[in-house]
C-alpha cells in the first residue's frame, strides 16, 4: 500500500521531527554527551520506522519534498550574510588550510576505497564510488558520476555510489561531535575570549520583546537575497570543468548583498536572521533524513561495506590528528574537525550541524562557524 502526503503533512511531520529530536536529546545524557544534533536523532528514528513499514507492513509513504531544497538554499543564503570582509581577512590563512585539507582528504578517501575494493576483488571504481564521489561528493555528486563509472565498465555504480551517500549522511553527524569531543576533552580546550563573550550574549535568559517589524524584514530579505542568489549561480555554472551546486549561488548572494549593504551603512537584522538561519538548518536535517529510504542501504554489503567502513575510520582519524593541527590545534579547530567529518561523509549541512552542535554543549566558535560552511560548499 503507498501514502502519498502533500506538501502541508510532508512539513507538518518534519516539525514534529524537530520538536520529537528536541525533546530526546534534553532527556537523554548519551546524546548531548556525543554531541548528535536533535534533528538527526529523531529523522533516523522516522527514517528507520518508514523502513521497517515498507519491509514488513507493505506501507511506503510518498513524501513531498519540494521545501527540502528551498530550506536549504535560504539557510545557506544566511550562512554567507555571516560572511563579512572583516572576517575573510581574518580567516585568509586558514581558508587555504581548510582547502589544502579537503583535498587531501578526497584524495585519501578514493585510494583507500580503491585499495579495499582490489583487496576484496570487486571492480575498483566501486572504491571511488564509495569514496570521495559520495563520501565528500554526497549523493547528488554520486548519482552525477554513476553513469560515467557504468559506462567504464561498473555495473549498478549508480545505485552502489547513492546508496553509499546515503550511508554517509547517517554517519556523518554521528561520528563529527564525538571526534570533536575527543579533541575538547583531551587537549582541555577552551572557546576564545571574544568568542565567549559572544555566546554570553547570545545565550542570556533576559526577555526581549518581539519586534515584528524586524522579523519579518530579516524573513523577506533572506527570501530577497536567496533570489539574487540564481542569477549567481547561473554565471558560476558557466565555469568550465567544474559543476557547481546550486546553493552556492545562495551562499554568494549572501556575502555580497552583506558586504553590499555593510558598505551603504544599511541595517541588517542579524539576530533575526540567526534565528532563521537555526530554524531552516533544523528543518532541512529533518526533511532530508525523514524522507530517506532505507531500503536502498539493503544493498551495501560485503566489499562496499567495509569500504564504507574504511572511509568511516579515515575521516575521524585525518580529522582528528591531521586537520586539527592543519587547523590551527585550538578549539575552533576542533569544532572545524566535527565540519570536516560531517562533509567528508555526508554533506555541508552535516558538516554545519555537526559545529553546531558542539558549539551548543561547549560554547561558541567564530570563525569556525563562518569560515568553515563557507569553504565546505566550495569544496563539495
Amino acid at each position: 500500500m503507498k501514502i502519498t502526503l502533500d506538501l502541508l503533512t510532508t512539513t507538518g511531520v518534519a516539525a514534529f521531527v524537530v520538536l520529537l529530536g528536541r525533546y530526546i536529546v534534553a532527556r537523554v545524557k548519551v546524546f548531548r554527551d556525543f554531541c548528535i544534533p536533535a534533528a538527526v536523532v529523531s529523522g533516523l528514528l522516522v527514517s528507520i520506522l518508514m523502513c521497517l513499514l515498507k519491509v514488513y507492513g507493505g506501507i511506503s509513504v510518498v513524501w513531498t519534498g519540494q521545501l527540502t531544497g528551498w530550506s536549504m538554499n535560504l539557510f545557506f543564503t544566511a550562512v554567507g550574510i555571516g560572511f563579512t570582509a572583516e572576517l575573510l581577512r581574518k580567516g585568509g590563512k586558514l581558508c587555504v588550510q581548510i582547502a589544502i585539507a579537503s583535498v587531501i582528504l578526497i584524495t585519501l578517501q578514493n585510494i583507500v576505497g580503491v585499495a579495499i575494493a582490489k583487496m576484496t576483488g570487486v571492480n575498483p571504481l566501486i572504491g571511488i564510488a564509495c569514496g570521495s564521489a559520495a563520501m565528500y561528493g554526497g549523493v547528488g555528486t554520486a548519482g552525477a558520476f554513476g553513469p560515467i563509472f557504468e559506462r567504464l565498465g561498473c555495473d549498478g555504480a549508480t545505485v552502489i555510489g547513492v546508496a553509499a551517500g546515503t550511508f554517509g549522511m547517517v554517519v556523518a553527524s554521528l561520528f563529527g561531535g564525538p571526534t570533536a569531543r575527543y579533541l575538547i576533552k583531551i587537549h582541555h580546550l577552551q572557546p576564545l575570549p571574544e568568542d565567549q563573550e559572544n555566546v554570553e550574549v547570545t545565550n542570556t535568559k533576559e526577555v526581549h520583546p518581539l519586534d515584528t517589524k524586524k522579523v519579518s524584514t530579516a524573513f523577506f530579505m533572506l527570501l530577497l537575497i536567496a533570489g539574487l542568489g540564481v542569477p549567481v549561480y547561473k554565471v558560476l555554472k558557466l565555469i568550465p570543468q567544474v559543476e557547481m551546486p546550486y546553493f552556492v549561488g545562495c551562499l554568494f548572494s549572501g556575502v555580497i548583498c552583506r558586504n553590499v549593504m555593510e558598505a551603504l551603512k544599511i541595517e541588517i537584522p542579524e539576530k533575526e536572521i540567526s534565528v532563521l538561519e537555526h530554524i531552516m538548518l533544523d528543518f532541512f536535517i529533518a526533511l532530508t533524513l525523514m524522507t530517506m529510504d532505507m531500503t536502498k542501504l539493503f544493498a551495501v554489503a560485503g566489499p562496499m561495506l567495509l569500504i564504507l567502513i574504511g572511509e568511516v575510520l579515515l575521516a575521524c582519524f585525518f580529522g582528528a590528528f591531521i586537520a586539527y593541527y592543519m587547523y590551527g590545534k585550538n578549539y575552533n579547530a576542533a569544532v572545524m574537525v566535527a565540519g570536516l567529518v560531517g562533509v567528508g561523509l555526508g554533506a555541508a549541512p552535516n558538516a554545519v550541524a555537526n559545529e553546531k552542535s558542539v558549539m551548543d554543549e561547549f560554547g561558541w566558535a567564530n570563525m569556525a562557524w563562518t569560515i568553515f560552511p563557507a569553504m565546505s560548499t566550495s569544496s563539495v
